[in-house]
């Protein structure tokens, strides 16, 4: 995947779990994840990749809805291959968990609220990250 924020390619951390947010533009509840993601990110580092995967929109649309996230989370640009990868997505935000080792474990259609997504980051990390 392109990132949306340089030129760069994605840079896989081995050795840690990830969250992913598939974000589209003007989508409330995105932005409203996008807190949880962000305080995530800031305390959680050090054992949990965090980062956004835009949809549905042209590179400036998605580069204006990154405004409503964390400017330090990694942000990139979905394409074809990569929505093939998960069996497409119904709607945004859809939240998708990775282990260590890059396989999928979860895909999650809709909002999911601060305390189960703590959690889920809590068990990924083996107690890591608390937020």
């Amino acid at each position: 995947l392109k990132t949306l924020k340089s030129n760069k390619a994605v840079e896989h951390v081995n050795g840690k779990a990830t969250v992913t947010m598939i974000f589209q533009p003007d989508c409330s509840w995105c932005k409203k994840q996008g807190k949880t993601l962000a305080a995530a990110f800031e305390q959680c580092q050090s054992s949990v990749n965090i980062s956004l995967i835009g949809a549905k929109g042209s590179n400036s649309q998605l580069r204006k809805a990154l405004k409503h996230y964390h400017k330090s989370i990694p942000a990139y640009k979905a394409n074809n291959k990569f929505l093939r990868t998960i069996n497409g997505y119904q709607a945004s935000p859809t939240t998708l968990i990775y282990d260590v080792n890059g396989q999928l474990i979860t895909k999650k259609r809709g909002f999911i609220s601060h305390e189960k997504l703590a959690q889920a980051l809590r068990i990924i990390s083996h107690g890591d990250c608390l937020i």
